[in-house]
């Protein structure tokens, strides 16, 4: 299909009040038909094929998940999904500051950090609890991931999972997504009472994340191959933060094109997919 045949994906995707004030108080939300089973189908397609020519460079046995970040720059069919209008108007919508009490809206234009093609494989592990500013160089409390399964998802395949309103608390414990951050932050999350949030998902369905909200993923207790595409957005006027480790140093180099600690994000890999009038 010619990438002027594909789907724009650039119609608005309406949000209620409640469902802003769900996402700044849970710090998530789920959003049911972001794409439509038309949308979705073919798009899975190109990011299947384009993905799993990357997937047989990962090596490691009993894994959690196999990915390809950046993939938009190998495909340029992949390229419009990511960058797509509608994406980044639900990540305006949620980090805005309108409420019920305070009406008067307060836009944010966003860009794009990086996405992730994430694809968990038959009979594989969990995904360690963990908090994704520990490796985004960004100072800000509203950078946003939108995680959308491009096959249909079951529990028993493994769909993402939250730790509702934890992002409140800002970094917990500086560790890296491993063994000792399961095991923290399970015990951590237990211990605070804070709710787990988990279901099952469609094909276009999508969940959006603060970057600070505890999550992880279960097992893929399943046969077959779990497929998700990730897309991470944070507002415009952004700089860059404190390389405080190897991961942050990483994500400063090949997200945000070299940019240092102070530095605006605002590389030319990190264009603006939703820009308010």
């Amino acid at each position: 299909m010619s990438i002027h045949d594909l789907p724009h994906l650039s119609s608005q995707y309406s949000l209620t009040e409640d469902q802003v004030e769900s996402f700044q108080r849970n710090g998530h939300i789920y959003l049911p038909q972001v794409c439509s089973t038309e949308e979705v189908n073919i798009y899975q397609k190109i990011i299947c094929n384009a993905a799993e020519k990357s997937f047989t460079q990962e090596n490691g046995e009993n894994r959690p998940f196999v990915q390809t970040i950046n993939l938009r720059y190998h495909c340029h069919q992949v390229m419009k999904f990511v960058l797509a209008n509608r994406f980044g108007q639900i990540v305006s919508d949620l980090i805005s500051s309108s409420t019920k009490s305070t009406p008067a809206k307060q836009s944010q234009s966003v860009r794009i950090f990086y996405d992730k093609a994430l694809f968990k494989e038959p009979r594989s592990i969990i995904t360690p609890w963990h908090q994704d500013m520990y490796y985004w160089p960004l100072v800000t409390q509203h950078a946003v991931s939108m995680w959308m399964p491009l096959i249909d998802i079951p529990l028993e395949m493994g769909p993402i999972r939250f730790a509702s309103e934890s992002h409140h608390q800002g970094f917990v414990k500086p560790v890296a997504i491993s063994d000792q951050s399961q095991s923290f932050f399970q015990q951590w999350i237990e211990d605070e009472g804070y709710p787990v949030w988990q279901r099952s998902m469609k094909a276009g369905d999508a969940t959006f994340h603060n970057g600070w909200t505890i999550h992880g993923s279960t097992a893929n207790q399943t046969d077959h191959m779990r497929q998700v595409m990730i897309v991470t957005y944070y507002p415009d006027g952004t700089v860059g933060d404190k390389l405080s480790n190897p991961s942050r140093i990483h994500d400063a180099k090949h997200f945000l094109g070299g940019k240092n600690a102070g530095d605006l994000a605002d590389s030319q890999m990190n264009p603006l997919v939703y820009r308010t009038s």
